[in-house]
């Protein structure tokens, strides 16, 4: 059941939204309330997951490309371990199903064209699925992402992968997986 929402819940959003790094009692004048309303409220917003707070990664300024990846599952196939793998996967920023169908597109960043081949050969062969389209794109409202920063790197990917073992990353032609102690890319 969701939550709805009063003109408090919306002003404290919305100072929120200007800036989360303020202030308690700076989101509580700037909303006309008081401090312990205002944590009270922020709390229950928390706690509901209608807000959550963390900092956001401009992947632009660190070289990072965005893409799409369009891909299909087969009917019968899990969609929980599906989107429960790509949930964990580094790369994955986005994932979005249209309503009812198995059709999914992942919004993913990479290094270069190199990793982008190795990433989509990766997805068909660990999630079975059939890629229908991928695209490079351009962030126009918002480059900044939550990003899944790892640092307790590890021999193998959240998918199971061995970047060490992989053929396009002994040829260069992948950097290896962010979460991985192979990986030779900036974050």
């Amino acid at each position: 059941m969701s939550k709805t929402l009063d003109e408090l819940d919306v002003r404290i959003l919305k100072a929120l939204s200007d800036d989360c790094r303020k202030s308690t009692a700076e989101v509580a004048r700037e909303t006309q309330t008081s401090r312990p309303t205002a944590t009270a409220r922020i709390k229950e917003l928390a706690e509901n997951q209608i807000v959550d707070f963390g900092a956001k990664v401009n992947i632009s300024k660190l070289g990072l490309k965005l893409v799409t990846i369009h891909f299909e599952i087969n009917p019968g196939q899990q969609e929980e371990r599906v989107v429960e793998m790509l949930r964990v996967c580094p790369r994955v920023l986005q994932l979005v199903q249209l309503v009812g169908m198995p059709n999914y597109t992942a919004l993913i960043y990479v290094e270069n064209s190199d990793t982008l081949l190795s990433s989509i050969e990766c997805l068909q062969s660990v999630l079975k699925a059939k890629i229908t389209s991928y695209q490079r794109v351009l962030p126009l409202i918002g480059e900044s992402f939550n990003l899944k920063i790892v640092l307790d790197k590890c021999e193998k990917t959240p998918c199971g992968k061995e970047c060490g073992l992989c053929i396009a990353y002994k040829q260069n032609e992948c950097i290896g997986c962010p979460s991985t102690k192979d990986y030779r890319g900036p974050i």
